[in-house]
């Protein structure tokens, strides 16, 4: 089997941030960096190479720097899964409300947390996700050449990360990271080349909505090669960084939290078809515990776009090894 390269991107947020931008949004702004890198042509094969499987590319959402999501859903599993009294309940419920609240630690906390998520309330620094409004006025008068409209005042839905670290002390998040592994290949050296042509040159990434009014734009600060080794006593464990399209998971062993989504064509002159009737593809989110099967190349899966040919829905998502016993804790009997 071929041997693959983690690099770890980091990034930083030139404007504001109206979401944070998933490992879909992430592998079009790279295959158009690889396409404006190399060709139009070269780029069609390399998507086509990953939707065959011919070649293993993983990436992450985009994170808080060395932050990454909290396995949410295992840890209320096992909490649910516990016996308990009234007192008791009133602590699940605080301890529920403390874990809902962080939604990336950093890999020592969650660790922490997973050994005892009893003391979730205790633990800092972690990361969280804040959304907000911005106020925007258009001055239609000058926009149309027509000397008395009124200003056209409305808002813009942004989202704010913010660092938390420690109780009642917040800091905004200006820095990011993703993860990208592939297999070590021609195009793996391309895909460094391209990456580090952006971070000399300060190329801007669009992620998101809005870029034209200076949302969601991300430069590159660094680009360095990482390894992760294995996950302890259970080497098919992994956390979930970013958008997985299963293929060969354990789902009776894995803790599983689904995202669901809309999809329409997509015209960049004509932004979205509201009259098409829209399908609904189901991933599985940042922050699942996943159990493989068999190897981490098959865990996920790439398809082809119902709309074009040419595109694919990206659902091979970068995977973390993590210590957990999850057969363990499945094979232990029920307690409630």
């Amino acid at each position: 089997m071929t041997e693959t390269v983690t690099y770890k991107v980091e990034m930083s947020l030139t404007g504001r941030l109206t979401q944070l931008p998933d490992s879909q949004r992430i592998f079009g702004a790279l295959i158009y960096l690889y396409a404006e890198r190399y060709s139009s042509e070269l780029a069609t094969l390399l998507v086509s190479k990953i939707r065959e499987g011919e070649l293993y590319f993983s990436l992450s959402n985009m994170l808080p720097r060395d932050y990454l999501p909290l396995p949410q859903t295992y840890l209320l599993d096992s909490l649910s899964g516990q016996p308990s009294d009234q007192s008791d309940r009133k602590k699940d419920k605080r301890i529920y409300k403390e874990i809902k609240k962080r939604s990336f630690m950093k890999l020592a906390e969650i660790y922490k947390t997973i050994e005892n998520s009893n003391q979730a309330d205790y633990l800092y620094p972690f990361s969280c996700i804040e959304s907000s409004q911005q106020i925007h006025a258009a001055i239609d008068s000058l926009r149309y050449d027509m000397p008395g409209l009124d200003p056209n005042v409305y808002s813009v839905p942004e989202v704010n990360v913010v660092e938390v670290l420690d109780e009642g002390k917040k800091e905004i998040v200006t820095e990011f990271s993703f993860y990208l592994c592939v297999d070590k290949c021609e195009e793996s050296g391309e895909f460094w080349n391209a990456l580090m042509h952006a971070q000399e040159s300060r190329r801007r990434f669009f992620l998101g909505a809005r870029a034209s009014q200076g949302f969601n734009t991300f430069v590159v600060n660094r680009i360095q090669s990482v390894e992760f080794g294995e996950s302890g006593q259970q080497p098919n464990t992994y956390l979930n960084l970013g958008m997985l399209l299963p293929q060969e998971i354990n789902f009776n062993l894995s803790s599983l939290k689904l995202f669901t989504s809309e999809r329409r064509p997509y015209d960049s002159a004509g932004g979205w078809d509201k009259e098409f009737s829209g399908q609904f593809i189901s991933f599985i989110d940042a922050g699942s515990i996943v159990f493989v099967k068999e190897a981490l190349k098959t865990a996920g899966c790439s398809i082809q776009s119902p709309f074009n040919s040419r595109d694919i829905v990206f659902g091979n998502a970068f995977l973390l090894p993590i210590n957990i016993d999850r057969r363990k804790q499945h094979d232990a009997p029920s307690t409630s």
